[in-house]
């Protein structure tokens, strides 16, 4: 059964379409808006269902027709608490959660990207959908390498680690078990491996790449998962239609999220978004996307925009997802007083130095990614002697890729252990040893440089 939604005036009624489950329904339109509530009523539908077109015609009685105050989740402070200490609540991150000199990354990124591409790359920008047309396939991986280095570099930024400094504690001090991002940065999983926190992470890759297995998520060890692409693989940053019609495709076949992350998904009761602009089709896409799991459980959005009232009822209606009436950082920091109230044992700590420089190496090392880890220290080493540590670092990561294979299990993770000893011994060596090296305090959210004792 279809629950039809019609608007007459400034009010919404219901009629139910039998015979027609909502989970078959990927859609339905009125061909007529605005209906005058007569005795009777005949209204024409086009439904989509499963891939194929069909039209029906209703007839209903108007007294059959009843006012329909949206039923739409109420948010419990105080179960949400319990949820988060269950491994039940699950944040979803948008584009417009950080921002830089005041406006949302994502933006600002395709901004720079436009001073950045070489002459001739980009044909045109089409700023409403944040998409772009290159001038040919070599043209695209040029800029999306630019993105990626972009999107590194910002990291370091005194700026905007001072202009996100409040989200970015109060995300890394609530013990979410998950962290979906729907932006390819990796700042969130940065952000808590500079204040030392264990996690793992994982990122969607499409077309015939393997899929990427995913650990269980827990309250102590939480899972940041980008959902579209990450910097870590240039070519799953999506820049262009192509770009986003390759991930549709691919995120639709069966099978191509992570076990792990289905499962955890799936177990979940509360489901929070922030920083998304909800009026955006392609938002509205990749919540419809998540709708089998997101079925039936509960919904909400801080902080949402949208561009009329009637989206709004709309949106609320269909997908039932109820506004939190509040900007972010102020529901997170309610939440996390409340969580901390009950569990204070569990919330994460925030207090040891923020080293935004060697968070990218940690988290590289914490995953056995030594190829990016190495990455990073070879674009921070300037000195002579640290080009050359890391130059005999790689060969001998190189070298224990090609005989681990062969090697005992037990000296195999010695070895491992050691390479991973060295490159975080040699990763403070080259990236605290400038007058760059950022931190933030622990009793508030400004910005420091210089040097400091190891």
């Amino acid at each position: 059964m279809v629950v039809l939604l019609v608007k007459n005036s400034d009010k919404f009624f219901t009629a139910e379409l039998n015979g027609v489950k909502r989970s078959d329904a990927e859609f339905f339109f009125l061909q007529r808006q605005n209906l005058a509530l007569r005795d009777s009523v005949e209204l024409r539908l086009t439904l989509r269902l499963k891939n194929t077109y069909s039209k029906k015609i209703l007839s209903l009685n108007a007294k059959t027709l009843t006012a329909m105050p949206l039923q739409l989740p109420v948010f419990d402070l105080d179960d949400a608490v319990e949820s988060i200490k269950n491994a039940g609540c699950v944040i979803l991150a948008g584009p417009e959660l950080l921002r830089y000199r005041g406006r949302p990354v994502q933006r600002y990124l395709r901004e720079q990207l436009l001073e950045l591409a070489k002459p001739g790359d980009i044909e045109m920008y089409y700023e409403e959908e944040s998409l772009f047309l290159f001038s040919g396939t070599s043209a695209r991986i040029r800029v999306k390498k630019k993105a990626r280095e972009w999107l590194r570099k910002l990291w370091a930024d005194p700026e905007f680690l001072s202009e996100n400094a409040g989200t970015l504690r109060l995300l890394a001090q609530l013990p979410v078990h998950l962290v979906i991002s729907a932006t390819p940065d990796k700042f969130l999983s940065a952000n808590l491996a500079a204040y030392q926190i264990p996690h793992h992470t994982g990122f969607f890759v499409g077309g015939d790449k393997e899929v990427r297995k995913v650990p269980a998520p827990s309250m102590h060890k939480p899972v940041v998962y980008n959902l579209c692409g990450s910097v870590d693989d240039h070519e799953s940053i999506i820049l262009d239609y192509e770009d986003l019609y390759k991930y549709m495709k691919s995120v639709l076949n069966a099978g191509r999220l992570p076990k792990g992350l289905t499962d955890a998904l799936s177990d979940a009761d509360k489901f929070i978004f922030l920083g998304f602009e909800l009026d955006k089709w392609h938002t509205q896409m990749l919540i419809q996307l998540l709708m089998e799991i997101l079925e039936n459980r509960e919904k909400f959005s801080a902080g949402p925009s949208y561009r009329s009232p009637d989206f709004k009822r709309f949106f609320e209606g269909h997908f039932k997802m109820a506004p939190l009436d509040q900007e972010q950082d102020a529901f997170l920091g309610e939440l996390l007083a409340a969580f901390q109230s009950e569990h204070p044992q569990l919330v994460r700590r925030t207090d040891r130095e923020y080293d935004s420089r060697l968070a990218f190496v940690r988290q590289y090392v914490e995953e056995n990614d030594f190829v990016n880890a190495l990455h990073e220290l070879e674009a921070a080493a300037d000195s002579t002697d640290d080009k050359n540590a890391v130059s005999l670092l790689k060969s001998r990561c190189h070298e224990f890729a090609e005989r681990q294979d062969s090697m005992h299990p037990d000296t195999r993770n010695a070895e491992r252990n050691k390479l991973t000893m060295d490159m975080l011994g040699l990763a403070t060596r080259v990236l605290r040893g400038d007058e760059t090296w950022i931190f933030l305090t622990t009793e508030g959210t400004e910005v420091h440089r210089g040097i400091t004792e190891s």
